[in-house]
């Protein structure tokens, strides 16, 4: 893509970006701190407003790298509250426990929402104070910008869930049970009197309350749950693979261009890359699907793979490499080795992606 009519003079440019998400404020400071005037339009009247503080995780095993020390290469400041994850519990089916600890974080707990603490308020206050304009309450068209971080275009699967106010403690649990979560998983996070627990479903998504109760009673039947205030949210997973990340000189970033790991359908450290990313074509004028192709695809691809496999297994399959898993001393690595693309997996994708209906917008 030729960005000289967004770069050639970065004093009087203004680069539009849709959407104030991580991926859109990312690309904003990066592209302020080198020079250029950024205008940021968001529909709704805040930053994170799809999300009613609830927990999600920056995993920390896709890459060697820690994803806080990640992010301060990307220019993105650490100073939102996070809880290190160095401990968890797996179930199987049967509620055979696995207890885990990792020799470094395995994630960061971090929470979403537009209130105080959360990533999305520090990413904006960091984008404001760099100089970033956000007009919120601002719809743009996609013809008008330079940068579409505009969120989910689909829905692939769900996240059904609650968050509370709790005087229980305890390590994050996570529930490998098809009957909970189809070809997904269950979870309850827990920190600072806040909980939140859920049920991700990636089918059957007309019985997500069902899956919901249940699984909160199984979480309850596990230790005893405090739960106050409960309140209900869902989630979306949006995933599939683009012949071009460039839409008529658009670059296409986050969510809106289908960035997570089909595997467990984290997508926060593809949306700030891929933000970074689309900052360093303008600043460098360099392609952007040639840096996706490069930075993004690979791992991209190999979790399509993933996925294959895993919906392969089922509650039988999950209890097994539970019990596998026993003889692993670093978890975090060992699932960072399934990341890695292979010679098995690049065979293995034409036919994943046919099996799983991946699409190529």
């Amino acid at each position: 893509m030729s960005n000289e009519n967004i770069s050639a003079d970065k004093n009087t440019n203004t680069i539009k970006i849709l959407g104030a998400g991580p991926s859109g404020l990312t690309a904003a400071i990066n592209l302020v701190k080198a020079g250029y005037n950024v205008t940021i339009y968001e529909k709704n009247a805040d930053c994170g407003m799809r999300f009613r503080g609830d927990f999600q995780g920056l995993e920390n095993w896709s890459s060697p790298i820690d994803i806080l020390d990640d992010l301060r290469t990307m220019n993105i400041s650490t100073d939102f509250s996070y809880k290190a994850i160095r401990h968890a519990e797996f179930y199987d089916y049967h509620l055979n426990k696995r207890e885990v600890a990792f020799e470094r974080p395995g994630l960061y707990l971090i929470r979403r929402g537009a209130m105080e603490g959360t990533l999305d308020s520090a990413l904006k206050k960091q984008a404001l104070d760099c100089g970033v304009t956000i007009h919120f309450k601002k719809r743009i068209h996609p013809s008008e910008v330079h940068i579409i971080a505009g969120g989910p275009m689909r829905v692939n699967g769900i996240v059904r869930g609650m968050v509370f106010t709790t005087k229980t403690d305890h390590v994050p649990i996570l529930i490998l049970n098809d009957n909970l979560a189809p070809k997904s998983f269950a979870y309850l996070l827990i920190g600072e009197g806040q909980g939140c627990l859920g049920t991700g479903l990636l089918n059957n998504f007309a019985n997500a309350d069902e899956y919901l109760t249940k699984t909160e009673q199984v979480f309850r039947q596990l230790l005893d749950l405090d739960i106050v205030d409960p309140q209900r949210f869902t989630g979306y997973f949006n995933f599939f693979l683009r012949p071009s990340y460039e839409l008529n000189g658009k670059m296409i970033i986050g969510e809106n261009a289908g960035f997570q790991d089909y595997l467990f359908a984290f997508g926060l450290r593809q949306a700030f890359t891929s933000g970074f990313l689309a900052a360093q074509s303008i600043i460098h004028h360099q392609s952007f699907d040639r840096l996706v192709k490069e930075k993004l695809l690979p791992q991209l691809k190999t979790s399509v793979s993933n996925r294959f496999f895993y919906q392969l297994m089922g509650n039988r399959g999950y209890s097994a490499s539970l019990r596998k898993g026993r003889q692993f001393t670093d978890p975090v690595r060992r699932m960072g080795n399934q990341y890695k693309p292979s010679t098995v997996k690049r065979l293995v994708f034409p036919m994943a992606k046919m099996s799983l209906k991946v699409s190529e917008e």
